[in-house]
């Protein structure tokens, strides 16, 4: 072998030998990335883990804690009224301008006759399953001397009709035009069809005046009517949600805890049925 072919082959072995480094050396350097992105990974996956647990906790803290904390509870209520009445039994039937009886509706199939001793009007029908908790009512208000009587009850519809003709009437009489004169009456008596007192559900008490409001049978009622399952269906300050004037002396069966809930609330009857709706 010559002088220049030896030189020649040192040089191939100090390129292969070189090559062989840098491989080596790249190799090194990719195992070493892919442990480091491995452990990397494991890493975050733990805190991951770690931080879903965590929140999880917090989450459920939240639930159990504060957010039951946040709302208000609802309290217990009895099974049982005044003289052993069902306080569960209720009754939420919704008839007002927007929600007219349906014209196949049992007017009269339902009825039972107050007994005169308990009446200072004409009308003399309630629901049957209202009248026991009227009657414990009334019972009740007369042995804290409480006059209390039943004025207007159950009313039909031709008489529900007759008396809004009349309203109709008088608001004509008193300059208001006769395209608005049905509106406005309809503040005061409800269109037949509409009225709680097509239900049998609802009753006047003593008068339909606002004297009413300034009587012992009204302090009564206020305080003692919602055991008996009987709720002022009509106030001022719902009148925008029911449509209907102030009337201190109409009040509507709903149920003993149903009312109790109700005055609770702060709710008139359209607003706890969509309540209870949306629930």
């Amino acid at each position: 072998m010559t002088k220049q072919q030896r030189h020649k082959a040192i040089v191939r072995r100090r390129i292969f030998v070189s090559l062989c480094v840098i491989i080596l050396a790249a190799v090194i350097l990719l195992i070493a990335f892919a442990i480091k992105a491995i452990t990397s990974g494991e890493n975050k996956e733990n805190n991951s883990s770690a931080v879903s647990s965590d929140e999880s906790s917090y989450v459920s803290d939240i639930s159990s804690e504060d957010i039951s904390s946040e709302e208000e509870s609802v309290p217990s209520y009895p099974a049982v009224g005044p003289n052993g009445l069902d306080a569960n039994y209720s009754n939420l039937l919704l008839v007002n301008r927007d929600n007219p009886l349906p014209e196949n509706y049992d007017y009269e199939g339902n009825l039972t006759t107050i007994p005169d001793e308990y009446i200072n009007g004409s009308l003399k029908q309630i629901d049957k399953n209202v009248w026991p908790y009227m009657k414990a009512m009334i019972d009740a208000a007369w042995a804290d001397g409480v006059k209390l009587y039943v004025w207007s009850p159950y009313r039909s519809y031709d008489i529900q009709n007759m008396l809004f003709k009349k309203q109709v009437n008088r608001c004509i009489q008193n300059g208001i035009s006769a395209d608005k004169a049905e509106e406005e009456a309809a503040k005061v008596v409800s269109r037949p069809g509409t009225s709680e007192h097509n239900t049998g559900l609802a009753a006047d008490f003593n008068m339909a005046d606002d004297k009413f409001e300034s009587t012992e049978m009204y302090k009564w009622m206020q305080e003692h009517a919602a055991d008996y399952g009987f709720i002022m269906r009509y106030s001022g300050e719902k009148q925008p949600i029911t449509g209907v004037i102030h009337e201190s002396w109409h009040y509507r069966f709903v149920g003993i805890n149903t009312a109790k809930e109700m005055n609770r609330l702060n709710m008139c009857l359209e607003e706890y049925v969509e309540y209870l709706y949306n629930r």
